[in-house]
């Protein structure tokens, strides 16, 4: 059974506040003349979502990933009710509560035991339910003495400890959860995951926003890419992640060198062209043969020797390289220098590449290129995730005993 369904939803923001509340003045008066509209983007505005449909279903977990500024905490708002979308519908069928911010819904001035009695009042629960959610609450939030300190005593992650224990006792049909666990130790960040997979397997459903890539893979099976609040990708939860990491590196690319530039020179060897490329002529992909090719035009003939190396996107990291120390003899005119590296050991990812041919006897580098760049495709996997999620840059062959 379907638990939320998302329908064409979108909600618009204005970048400056006078003008912010402007347009609200005149959209609260637009309302009381049914028929009115005012269709689009007015001046100074934009779509912080943007057609965004989705349905979970009961049981169901559902993480909302992208960069800052996609779109996810103000989804969560609209469909909390927190703020009125501009189109579209929301659908909820049951009882959803939220930790979309630290302390919403808390009085700072009471004790976490009268907040706790505070929202037990507000879902109006008889005394005798109250007691039972006040000590399960209590149980669960593991804040000693503190839980009869007022909350602006309380630390960020009590704070979290307190918000997420009672939006779980009360045993909604959805629960949304935003990035407020991060805040969390270890130690409580765990029993919290451990609580959803209890929580999803006793049918209820779990909207989940963070940037921790283990949580998302532990607790979630399907997920939704945002970007500027859009939906650019749906599917299981490990490939939303892997199309995530995509897309950085596809941005990363487009701000830089689309491709390896000529490099000119007055040298005895001039490098036109660094191309890496599958063996089986698809994308380059962790942990699969690679071939790479260096193109040149040497304008005398040269003993040589070459090699490359292989450097993070902003060149400030050598992750790997070697030179093949035979000496070749390169005539006049255009060549090749081939290699194959037949277990790419790269986390995907996107890396600069840098080649260079140096003359046998003396050493010095007689050609090189610096501005080459090489896309690593991962396949989608929970571990390919998590190494990207670090910035784990390569792998390593092992004898497990």
């Amino acid at each position: 059974m379907t638990v939320l369904s998302v329908s064409h939803l979108s909600k618009k923001f204005a970048q400056q506040l006078r003008r912010s509340l402007w347009y609200g003045m005149r959209d609260i008066a637009r309302e009381l003349w049914p028929g009115a509209s005012e269709a689009g983007l007015r001046r100074g505005e934009f779509w912080a979502l943007d057609d965004v449909s989705f349905e979970l279903a009961r049981g169901e977990s559902l993480a909302l990933v992208g960069d800052n500024g996609a779109g996810k905490s103000t989804l969560l708002k609209v469909l909390f009710g927190l703020l009125k979308p501009d189109r579209g519908e929301v659908r909820l069928r049951g009882r959803a509560e939220a930790l979309i911010e630290l302390g919403t819904g808390f009085s700072p001035l009471l004790t976490g035991r009268e907040n706790i009695r505070v929202g037990a009042a507000l879902q109006g629960l008889d005394r005798r339910t109250t007691d039972e959610l006040l000590e399960a609450v209590i149980d669960f939030a593991e804040l000693g003495d503190f839980i009869d300190a007022p909350l602006q005593a309380y630390s960020s992650g009590m704070k979290a400890r307190l918000s997420y224990a009672l939006a779980a006792q009360l045993r909604p049909d959805l629960l949304i959860v935003d990035e407020v666990l991060a805040v969390g130790d270890f130690a409580f960040q765990r029993k919290c995951a451990n609580h959803m997979r209890s929580y999803l397997a006793g049918g209820g459903s779990l909207l989940l926003v963070s940037h921790n890539i283990y949580q998302v893979q532990a607790v979630c099976e399907r997920g939704i890419l945002l970007d500027q609040g859009r939906v650019q990708f749906q599917g299981t939860a490990v490939e939303t992640l892997n199309a995530m990491f995509e897309r950085r590196a596809a941005k990363d690319a487009a701000s830089g060198p689309a491709a390896a530039s000529v490099t000119t020179g007055s040298g005895p060897i001039v490098i036109e062209e660094v191309r890496t490329e599958a063996i089986d002529d698809g994308a380059v992909r962790s942990g699969e043969a690679m071939r790479l090719t260096v193109r040149y035009r040497a304008r005398e003939r040269a003993d040589v020797y070459w090699g490359f190396s292989i450097w993070t996107a902003d060149q400030w990291i050598c992750v790997a390289g070697e030179h093949e120390v035979t000496r070749r003899t390169i005539h006049p005119g255009e060549g090749e220098l081939t290699c194959v590296i037949p277990r790419l050991p790269l986390v995907g990812g996107r890396y600069s590449l840098r080649a260079a041919i140096v003359e046998f006897d003396s050493h010095l580098i007689i050609a090189h290129e610096t501005e080459a760049v090489l896309e690593v495709r991962a396949d989608p996997a929970p571990l390919s995730n998590a190494q990207m999620g670090v910035n784990q840059l390569v792998t390593i062959d092992v004898e497990w005993l």
